[in-house]
């Protein structure tokens, strides 16, 4: 019976999950274009083509292997204003920088914990190319969980801002140590008392709990969890999706 409900719940979440039985794990994307990590491909192998049938949302695939540290640069670099460069010494920086797979890398190389508490990564789910809303990418993770289960913080860093909104609910938006990433703890139940913006967090301290406030299903209690990179913490909102699944897959 435990079984057939957990079944149920997953169900619920996601049904909108498309297939992806193929060895291609999408890394990151902007607009139509993805770039896909070849779980199977060799470095120094020519890259295949994927095609998508059907699916407008990702027209553009770029391919790269799994162990790849490439300095591959899928977005094209937004251009800066040059007439504030000259008034300014400080460099323009962008809210929304381009992602390569050394991202992934210096993401696993500081062994963040998986946000919810007692979740191995055995039962995580890859729902970062889900379709929400009919069109809109998740460019997330969900890890479903009963309600109220402690969700802790992935890496050491500073929480940049409590937020609630109509989709996201409940939300903590926090930092990691290298100040270049945000992570994003949303549906949240309530938050950890005395957790406050500004405050310093470390890996693995609880900061609030699994709920389904915002737009999530009440049935299927879980917590989104997102990944962006940034260069820019003070626009917190912002920032280039990265697969939080291609951080944990591994272990």
């Amino acid at each position: 019976m435990a079984a057939f409900v957990g079944a149920f719940l997953l169900g619920l979440v996601y049904s909108t999950k498309p297939d992806s039985s193929g060895p291609g794990i999408t890394l990151t994307r902007r607009g139509d274009t993805a770039v896909v990590i070849d779980t199977l491909r060799k470095p120094g192998t020519p890259a295949p083509t994927i095609e998508v049938p059907g699916d407008p949302m990702a027209a553009r695939i770029q391919t790269v292997p799994a162990d790849s540290e490439t300095g591959l640069k899928p977005f094209p670099v937004q251009p800066h204003d040059t007439a504030r460069d000259r008034i300014s010494s400080t460099p323009v920086r962008s809210s929304f920088p381009i992602v390569v797979p050394a991202d992934l890398e210096l993401l696993r190389r500081q062994a963040p914990a998986i946000p919810v508490a007692g979740i191995p990564a055995s039962k995580l789910l890859d729902s970062f190319d889900d379709v929400r809303g009919g069109s809109r990418r998740h460019n997330a993770m969900d890890i479903m969980a009963p309600r109220k289960t402690p969700v802790v913080a992935a890496a050491d860093g500073r929480v940049l801002k409590l937020h609630n909104s109509t989709g996201g609910g409940l939300t903590i938006y926090a930092s990691d140590p290298t100040s270049r990433y945000i992570f994003l703890y949303g549906h949240l139940d309530s938050y950890r008392p005395g957790i406050a913006d500004g405050m310093a967090i470390r890996r693995g301290e609880t900061i609030g709990f699994v709920g389904s406030t915002g737009n999530a299903n009440p049935a299927a209690p879980h917590l989104h969890f997102a990944i962006t990179r940034s260069d820019n913490l003070k626009e917190w909102w912002k920032g280039t999706p990265l697969n939080p699944f291609l951080i944990y897959r591994a272990r």
